[in-house]
Formats: C-alpha cells, structure tokens, sequence
C-alpha cells in the first residue's frame, strides 16, 4: 500500500514538473540559466559530489539558520523555479582577459619548515621558497586570474543575489552554466528533499536530451530549455551525459554572508593588528567570510574549528598541543592563520596558490606544481588531474576573489557610521589604491 502511495506521489511530482515547465516556456521564460550546488545532509558526502563551504555550514547550522527564519510553509512537489539574475554566456566575444602576472619559480630549502595543512597531506621531500617570509607586493597581490572570472562570478552571485531559501543548478566543472535558480521551501529536512529531487530530475533531462538529440520536435520543454546552454558544437551524447554527471546544486549565502560581515566587525581590529605585525596583506583579513562566515565557534564536520578553521593537528605544529583547544580564541587562531599563510607564500611564491594551499594542504599544491610543472595557478586547475584536488580546492581562490569583493561593497556602505568606518578604513582604502 505504501509503495503503491509513493509511486502515486512520484507520478504527481512528475507531472507538475511537466506543467512548470511547460508554463515557463508560454511566459518566455526559456532563457533561464541553470546552477545547483549546495552542501549535501550534514555528515554525508555523495560520491559525484564534494562538500563546498563546509566549514562555515555543516558545523554552524543552528547559527547560521538563526539568521533567517525558516519558513513554515509545506513542501508541495519541485520548487518552482525563478529568472537568474546577470547571467553571462561563457562564449561572450567581447569579455577581455586580465594578464596574469607570473610568480617567481621557487627554490629548495629546508622541508622540515614546512607545516601541515587540512588535507595532513605528507610534505616530506618538497622544497620551498625561502624559510623567511618574502615581501609580500603591493599591487595585484590577489590577481583576478582570467581562467576564474566565470567562478568568481558564480560565487559572486552565491555571495550577494541568491538567499538561503534559494539554490542554483549547474554544471561543476563549468560555473558559467547554470540550468535554473530554484525556490527551496520548508524546513532544512525538506530543503534536503527538494534538492534531492530536483538534482535526480535534470541529470534524468540532460540524459534524455543526449538520447533524443537527433529528434528535437520530441523534446520536452525541460530538455529544449536545457539545450539552450550548451553551443551546437556541445550538443552531443558525450557531453551532455558528462553534463549529466557533473550537475551539482549550490545554496544561496546572501542573508547568512550578510550577517557575516555584520559579525566581522568585532574581530577585524584584532584580526588587523595581527597581519600588520606579520607584515602580511590586509585582505586576508577577510579570509572567514570564506572558512566560517565569522561564527567564531564554526565547526566542520571534519574538525576544523573557529573563524579561521583550522585543524587539531594543524594548530598543534602551528602552535604547540596546548593550543588546540584554543582554536575559538580569536586572538591565537589569528595568529596561527597568520604564520601558517606566510609560510604557503614563502613555500609557493604566490598568494593564489598561498591561499589555494590552506584549503588543500601545501604539500599537495607543491605535488601539484611538480605534476604540472607551473606554479600558475590557471595551469594548474587545467591540467591537474588528482581525486583529492576537485571542485572545492579549484574554486577556493576564485571563492576568496568574490567574498572579497562583496565584503568591501558591504564595508562601503557601513562606513558611514564614523565607527565602523575607522574599522573597515584600511582595507576600503588598500582598494581604493588598487591593490585590490
């Protein structure tokens, strides 16, 4: 009797989705471009796809879901979905490239310096740049690489156009398709449901579209609305079956990012002092609005803590055994960021790959810059090909790239307050110079 009542609710459900869809196509709503990425139920990781952000959600997600009410309305069938925002085609002939400045090749030193990262990758046996911090540049220090201006765009729109009670479907290896912006109703549990039915739903689409290609009056008016994100030469059953593979859903941030930088307020003094005294960029400072969204007590589920998320193992080599335990202090977590950052830059050279190591571990950026033999890290993400070096290693820069310019918007807008002006100040004016 009950599988009999699910079958039922499954036809239903299909059936309306057929009906949304063929109601956007009437009201010319075809152009909707398609992204889904959102972190998958606490404490478990689908094969196809890894846990992005989780950090600041997986282990702050009472905290975080304080910040906005849920809502209490039931979930009835697929969230139905909503125009994106701004999309631009990948394709576009008239988007300019920024030149990326090349750094400086590294040189052998001493690898027991070296400190482990999150991934407590092994670092014996790589070489390193200097023992000694390098002087950190004062223009383009976090260049826009070229290779991520469609990930920074993405997470731009994670950051300030997309809310938590929305998500975006898209391709994982490709930012810039993004199939459709969905509504998510109800509780966290029923989130998790829409998600699921909403990812089974388009990666079934993308694999009909890819066996129906040579008849498109069959097309259904999901599968012709998917085909418009895809070039002709990109309309085959190859690659839309990898599309298939790669569809991934991203929750929207905007309110929780909001309240973050609301949060920041009261540590970027102490954040500040810290770098200044570390002669490192200030811009790191804003750095947590990646790793926790500034919940000081932020835990992972695999157990990075505080703002800056580090790691048991990681604070004790940073900081000695009695300090793990004071990983919520602001103060010693700041610090230890500090020294574990500067020492990523004096191993790599390069702050996109500086930072790009305190996500995935220096040793496996320094096995990645042996593999590809470049220490760009455009290069690197093209060619790199390690199960460990996937979608959250890859985006971590282009993710800090877009927090920090949302934040600095934000701080803008603050700064009117003569108070908080005298705390966000420096970092307006360092973008004002155009180090930013």
């Amino acid at each position: 009797m009950r599988k009999a009542v699910s079958l039922k609710r499954r036809a239903n459900i299909s059936a309306f989705v057929g009906t949304m869809f063929m109601s956007v196509c009437a009201s010319n709503a075809l152009a909707i471009d398609f992204k889904i990425d959102l972190p998958p139920k606490k404490g478990v990781a689908t094969p196809n796809d890894e846990v992005f952000f989780d950090e600041s959600l997986s282990v702050s997600e009472q905290q975080a879901d304080s910040i906005v009410p849920e809502t209490t309305e039931p979930m009835a069938a697929l969230p139905s979905p909503v125009p994106p925002k701004n999309v631009q085609q990948r394709w576009n002939p008239t988007r300019v490239d920024v030149a990326v400045p090349q750094a400086e090749p590294m040189k052998p030193v001493n690898p027991a310096s070296q400190v482990q990262q999150k991934s407590n990758a092994p670092l014996a046996g790589v070489s390193q740049r200097s023992s000694a911090a390098p002087a950190v540049p004062s223009f383009s220090t976090f260049p826009n690489l070229a290779c991520l201006t469609e990930n920074v765009a993405f997470w731009k729109r994670v950051y300030a156009e997309v809310d938590v009670n929305e998500a975006l479907i898209h391709d994982r290896d490709d930012l810039d398709k993004v199939y459709a912006v969905v509504r998510l109703g109800g509780n966290e549990s029923q989130r998790q449901t829409s998600i699921r039915m909403l990812r089974d739903h388009y990666r079934e689409s993308l694999r009909s579209l890819a066996e129906k290609l040579d008849n498109p009056k069959s097309w259904d008016a999901t599968e012709r609305s998917l085909s418009k994100h895809f070039r002709p030469s990109e309309l085959t059953r190859s690659r839309l079956l990898q599309a298939s593979a790669n569809l991934r859903l991203q929750q929207g941030l905007k309110s929780r990012f909001n309240a973050g930088v609301q949060r920041s307020l009261q540590y970027l003094p102490t954040i500040k002092s810290i770098l200044r005294d570390q002669n490192l960029p200030l811009e790191i400072a804003l750095l947590p609005h990646v790793e926790s969204s500034f919940v000081n007590h932020a835990k992972s589920k695999v157990g990075a803590v505080g703002l800056w998320q580090l790691m048991p193992q990681t604070m004790q080599l940073l900081m000695g055994k009695s300090a793990v335990n004071r990983r919520t202090d602001p103060n010693t977590a700041t610090f230890a960021a500090a020294k574990l950052l500067k020492q990523n830059f004096a191993a790599t050279g390069s702050w996109p790959l500086a930072l790009t190591a305190y996500n995935h571990g220096l040793g496996g950026v320094l096995r990645a810059v042996r593999s590809t033999s470049s220490n760009d890290l455009c290069k690197i993400i093209e060619r790199y090909n390690s199960p460990s070096f996937r979608f959250a290693s890859s985006n971590f820069y282009a993710q800090f790239l877009a927090a920090r310019q949302i934040s600095l918007q934000r701080y803008a807008e603050l700064s009117k307050n003569r108070e908080v002006g005298r705390i966000v100040a420096p970092l307006i004016a360092s973008r004002e110079k155009g180090t930013l």
